[in-house]
C-alpha cells in the first residue's frame, strides 16, 4: 500500500490530485491509522489508460501518415518530468 504522497511520486502528479482520485471514487483508498492508502495496482490501472481517447480524424496527419505519440515525445523531450502544478 501506498501513502498519497508515495502514490504522487509514482505517478508523476500532485498529491492534490491524487485526493481528488480517492473523493471522486475513481481511485479506491483504505484509511488506516489516520492516512489514505492506496494499492498500488489500482493507481498503475489508473494512470495506465489515457485521459481522453482522440477523435478518429486525428490518428492521421493530412497527408495520411500516423501521428506520433505526441504525449510521450513531450515527456521524453522533458526527460520525464512533468510542469509544475
Amino acid at each position: 500500500m501506498l501513502t498519497i504522497a508515495e502514490a504522487a511520486v509514482r505517478s508523476g502528479r500532485g498529491a492534490e490530485t491524487i485526493r481528488r482520485w480517492v473523493r471522486a471514487g475513481r481511485l479506491p483508498a483504505h484509511r488506516t491509522g489516520g492516512r489514505l492508502l492506496v494499492d498500488p495496482e489500482e493507481l498503475d490501472a489508473l494512470t495506465a489508460r489515457p485521459a481522453h481517447d482522440l477523435p478518429p480524424g486525428w490518428s492521421r496527419t493530412t497527408w495520411g501518415t500516423r501521428q506520433p505519440d505526441w504525449v510521450a515525445e513531450l515527456r521524453r523531450a522533458r526527460g520525464g518530468r512533468r510542469l509544475a502544478q
